[in-house]
């Protein structure tokens, strides 16, 4: 599955889910090639990636190529062979969890007839009864996990949070599905009210009534973050193929800031741009079906409008949070705020530096330690708000 226009024929009426399948597959290829860098210094080093829910789930492909399974493989066999060709090695083991029996022998199946250098082992049953024995098979190597469940049932915080506490080098990536959590959030029965407190973490707390789309997920991060033990927690909005929603959010925690950079690049590439011609070719396909007529081909808009809509506010809105936040601490380093803003901003960080620079010319603030010839933002750069005479 590559990053080309064209929507794989197996994916035709689950746009949502390629695009999500994009994201992982970036995520992943970077994580591995991140990490894998240990291995220069000639140290031993072991990869995990752990799939809680693994399907598969809606694959339409003869070999499965388009299951998270699969791409999943891929970018982990990429990352080491990135490494290999530079004359170093690394390890990786993947663990993966399904409790449907059909879909376990599927499961079992892909994995078999696969070869490479990623050491694979299946789990069947529900993951809350497999979390200590996969937790012990990570040890305190670096893990990235991954929880994309069919609704919200099983995947709590509270059974994401022991694969996160171990190591030092743990990502994890929640698919939030939105369309089903906005359903049943408000929902007044007994057993919904108690299932949306589990999920989110809320331990004896109601779920707040009312949230909208933002301030759920500003929930949702701040709740992963607490019981997870991470540092950094963002999230991105997969839209709905033809429609203008969101149908559900990939939220993204890690214990480095380097998380929230990778995944905003990311972000930008995949929901950003690849995301307009997908849903382009979604709506097309959707009229035809309705009309049975060709629709006229026009070419789709640059940047998906669904993102721009989350990008255009980020851009109105940073900058009053820079200053709001230089204000607090009256100095501040640029490597210690651009991963609050990324947080809560669809931006990444060459464009949040971009946003400081001109307010920088435009004598809004100041960079107190920059060299004549700097001509942009770097991490050690302390801002401040310029003092009036």
């Amino acid at each position: 599955m590559g990053s080309n226009t064209g929507v794989p024929a197996e994916y035709q009426g689950r746009e949502q889910s390629y695009l999500k399948h994009r994201v992982l597959k970036e995520y992943l290829l970077e994580w591995g090639i991140k990490l894998g860098s240990v291995a220069r210094r000639g140290l031993p080093v072991r990869l995990c990636y752990v799939d809680c829910f693994a399907g598969p789930w809606e694959a339409k492909d003869a070999a499965f190529a388009d299951t998270s399974i699969a791409l999943a493989l891929d970018a982990l066999e990429a990352a080491a062979a990135t490494w290999r060709s530079q004359g170093s090695s690394i390890a990786i083991d993947a663990y993966f969890v399904e409790k449907d029996k059909d879909s376990f022998a599927a499961l079992q199946q892909i994995l078999a007839s696969r070869s490479g250098n990623v050491r694979t082992q299946a789990f069947r049953g529900e993951f809350g009864d497999h979390g200590g024995t996969i937790r012990a098979c990570l040890k305190e190597d670096p893990a990235f996990v991954f929880v994309d469940p069919t609704g919200w049932k099983g995947a709590e915080i509270h059974r994401i949070a022991p694969l996160l506490s171990d190591g030092k080098m743990r990502d994890v990536l929640v698919n939030v599905m939105f369309d089903h959590i906005n359903r049943f959030k408000d929902d007044p029965r007994r057993f919904l009210r108690t299932q949306m407190r589990e999920f989110f973490g809320l331990d004896d707390r109601d779920m707040p009534p009312g949230l909208g789309e933002e301030e759920l997920f500003a929930l949702y991060r701040r709740q992963i973050k607490l019981h997870c033990g991470i540092a950094y927690a963002a999230d991105l909005a997969i839209p709905h193929p033809t429609m203008s929603r969101t149908k559900f959010r990939l939220v993204v925690g890690g214990k480095n800031p380097a998380v929230l950079e990778v995944f905003r690049g990311i972000e930008k590439k995949v929901i950003g741009v690849e995301a307009a011609a997908v849903r382009e070719q979604a709506v097309s396909q959707a009229k035809e079906a309705r009309t049975g007529q060709l629709p006229l081909l026009m070419a789709p808009p640059a940047t998906d409008l669904h993102y721009e809509s989350f990008h255009a506010r980020a851009l109105a809105q940073a900058p009053r949070d820079i200053l709001e936040r230089i204000g607090q601490r009256r100095t501040v380093r640029f490597a210690d705020l651009w991963p609050e803003l990324l947080e809560v901003h669809h931006l990444t960080k060459t464009q949040l530096a971009q946003v400081i620079w001109q307010m920088h010319e435009q004598g809004e603030i100041c960079i107190e330690n920059k060299q004549h010839r700097e001509r942009s933002v770097k991490d050690d750069h302390v801002l401040a708000l310029v003092r009036l005479a």
